[in-house]
């Protein structure tokens, strides 16, 4: 008697990653109503089922946890059908704790609840993380009942500025920095701290982010770079370059890893793909700011895996999947034959559909851009609601991290691109 494939579930889905859908498997989805309704034909035919869920309609990453009730009535109907699952997948942000909700759900082997809560929650991230002995900025929970007075005691504990943001958000979503401490009082007094908010100190230093694989507890690939500018300030302020240039330091680079080994065990996380954030400050110390079990976002993980062989994405998969890792190449991005690299991406204004009608600086690139994707003249970006919209894609290899940096902003000043309307 054959048997039936197994059946495996996914939470959410990105079309740009059809590639992770396995041959083999009864596969079902669950995704919010607009992005169901949205599925490419050749996509939706993929999966056997799919589970429409109602979310309220603004961004958050919340929406996903707050639609369990209806995860598990879907999983429930299609178990029915398909046989009970063998394996949840959840690989992006709003994805990652309702995945190990289900799995625990269903009684399945992974990522647990309480793991992926402490790389959503902020606060309890940060509490445990700070017990574990890692230097952390000092924060505060806060909320509605959050006073203008509450507010002056943080703002002057805080003279350097504070940052106010969700407990459970990501990237740069409602975040605000107050440089200004009696701006800080004068919000909290007029408009007020919406619920679950973190209030923490503003930090002095270089933004850095740590990206990796960890199986059984073992660190099997790990790198880390320097942001060529905040995310804050690309999202917000635009005028900045989004990218990284890789850290080419050996001592530099075995600190972070012994900070990311540290903050790994104290969240729980022994089998994963993960994005952590630091800062080095001024006088060289580190200091987290905080971590993920997914994959880094914006050209991260697409040009690790372009540079170094390691598709982060597809090894998340695997871990889902109770699948041995794929990835046996050097530990870490300096153990390799890469002496530096970086990405940058340039963005395209926000707003409605465009029209490129010129394209300047294509011609001229650094010897050290090794990948290169820019539009033609005519190409159409869509109004998508997406947090990084690119409009010029490059991959740098370079000898250090500095001249890879310089050459990066040469591309960032000398790239333009031109739009009018549809």
């Amino acid at each position: 008697m054959n048997q039936q494939p197994s059946h495996v579930v996914h939470v959410g889905f990105d079309s740009k990653q059809e590639r992770l859908l396995r041959t083999g498997h009864q596969l079902t989805v669950l995704l919010d109503d607009d992005s169901a309704a949205a599925l490419p034909a050749g996509i939706r035919d993929r999966f056997a089922r799919i589970g429409a869920l109602h979310v309220p309609p603004q961004a958050d990453l919340g929406n996903y946890d707050t639609a369990f009730e209806q995860m598990t009535a879907y999983v429930d109907k299609f178990a029915t059908e398909l046989g009970p699952p063998v394996a949840v997948v959840g690989l992006s942000e709003e994805s990652v704790l309702p995945a190990a909700r289900l799995r625990e759900y269903l009684a399945l082997p992974g990522m647990s609840a309480r793991t992926a809560l402490l790389l959503r929650d902020k606060v309890r991230m940060k509490e445990a993380v700070r017990a574990a002995g890692v230097d952390v900025p000092r924060f505060w929970p806060v909320g509605p009942d959050t006073t203008a007075e509450d507010a002056a005691r943080l703002a002057s504990l805080t003279p350097d500025g504070i940052v106010l943001k969700p407990r459970s958000q990501a990237a740069a979503m409602g975040v605000s920095i107050f440089r200004d401490p009696a701006a800080f009082i004068a919000h909290v007094r007029d408009v007020g701290v919406g619920a679950d908010h973190e209030a923490e100190e503003f930090l002095a230093g270089d933004l850095c982010h740590v990206d990796g694989l960890i199986r059984a507890g073992r660190v099997l690939f790990l790198s880390a770079a320097t942001y060529l500018a905040p995310p804050y300030d690309v999202v917000t302020e635009g005028g900045h370059p989004l990218g990284s240039v890789s850290v080419d330091d050996p001592a530099l680079l075995a600190a972070m890893e012994d900070l990311a080994t540290t903050v790994l065990a104290a969240v729980g996380l022994d089998d994963g793909v993960f994005h952590l954030e630091l800062f080095v400050r001024p006088d060289g110390r580190l200091t987290f700011l905080e971590v993920a079990g997914r994959p880094g976002g914006g050209g991260i993980a697409e040009h690790i895996h372009r540079v170094h062989g390691i598709d982060l994405a597809e090894e998340a998969l695997r871990v889902c999947l109770g699948e041995r890792p794929r990835y046996d190449g050097p530990r870490t991005i300096l153990d390799g034959d890469v002496p530096a690299s970086g990405w940058l991406w340039v963005t395209t204004p926000a707003g409605g559909d465009r029209k490129v009608e010129r394209v300047r600086g294509s011609d001229r690139l650094p010897g050290s851009v090794v990948h290169s994707v820019v539009p033609s003249v005519g190409d159409t970006f869509t109004g998508a609601a997406e947090l990084y919209r690119s409009a010029g894609m490059f991959t740098f290899v370079g000898e250090s991290a500095r001249s890879v940096t310089a050459d990066a902003h040469e591309v960032w000043s000398g790239f333009s691109v031109e739009y009018g309307p549809l």
